[in-house]
């Protein structure tokens, strides 16, 4: 068994009550990777600018996490910064930076695109969709979302939504996609999608 993700890996800024740091390995596909691999071989497709720090991710090549869909492209990585107070359901978005990212066109390597299950991680709708389209039929298709495309591409998101067994999202995400204050309201607008 193994899976597919295809999504962000990116250097984030964030902000609690605790600390900040600047640039720390983030994005949707690497906190996936991470857990995941505790479990099963994962394949990893993404983007990074010629500033990613490829060091930081070794921890995860031990673990067997296979990083040949991963591209390195001239310019910067995608960078996102946000803030958390004590409750860590709620952030506010400081700045989301594409850079490399804006331009992401997921190539599947030939031997990734029969994985039986496949994780979209934070990635363009259109994007999500065009590596279903490239798929041969996966048992299990997963989808991560963020405010960002909730904003800025509502109609391609709810495309995809049509077409996904699971969608993970955080209350602040069901409560902007679903147009509700009330997340059980909300999740089952979102289940109507």
């Amino acid at each position: 068994m193994s899976v597919l993700v295809v999504g962000s890996v990116a250097l984030d800024t964030v902000e609690t009550p605790f600390g900040k740091v600047t640039d720390a390995i983030g994005g949707s596909a690497t906190f996936f990777s991470a857990a995941a691999s505790y479990f099963t071989d994962v394949n990893v497709v993404a983007v990074v600018g010629e500033d990613f720090p490829h060091e930081q991710i070794e921890f995860l090549k031990q673990r067997k996490v296979n990083f040949d869909g991963l591209v390195t492209k001239p310019g910067k990585t995608f960078r996102w910064g946000g803030r958390y107070d004590f409750d860590v359901n709620q952030r506010e978005t400081l700045f989301t930076h594409l850079n490399v990212f804006e331009d992401f066109d997921p190539v599947l390597p030939e031997s990734f695109k029969t994985t039986p299950y496949l994780f979209l991680a934070n990635i363009q709708p259109d994007l999500q969709l065009k590596v279903l389209q490239k798929m041969s039929r996966p048992k299990l298709v997963v989808m991560d979302t963020m405010n960002f495309w909730i904003e800025g591409t509502p109609d391609s998101l709810r495309e995809v939504l049509n077409r996904i067994d699971i969608l993970i999202v955080n209350d602040s995400e069901v409560r902007q996609l679903a147009e509700t204050p009330d997340l059980f309201a909300g999740a089952k607008i979102i289940q109507q999608m």
